[in-house]
């Protein structure tokens, strides 16, 4: 099944700093990417339960704080970041 992603503000601006200060923008794009996949496709496969309906997932190395909603199908990061 596949879930709407929607970046909450605070997120997209992270985000976008991300990849404006990454030392390899590339690399940065792919590992987004991937994240980005899994949050459409599979966000209850992706990363682990942290409260209720909020998940962690972790593409080495970022890591984004995200939540899954049912009905419709959607998901809403809240956070990324580099570690």
């Amino acid at each position: 099944m596949s879930h709407v992603v929607f970046w909450s503000p605070e997120a997209d601006e992270t985000l976008q700093a991300l990849i404006r200060d990454a030392a390899d923008r590339e690399a940065c794009l792919l590992w987004i990417r991937e994240i980005d996949f899994w949050l459409a496709r599979g966000p209850l496969d992706f990363g682990e339960s942290r409260y209720d309906t909020i998940r962690l997932g972790v593409v080495a190395p970022l890591a984004v704080l995200f939540d899954v909603l049912d009905d419709p199908p959607t998901v809403i990061v809240l956070d990324i970041w580099r570690f």
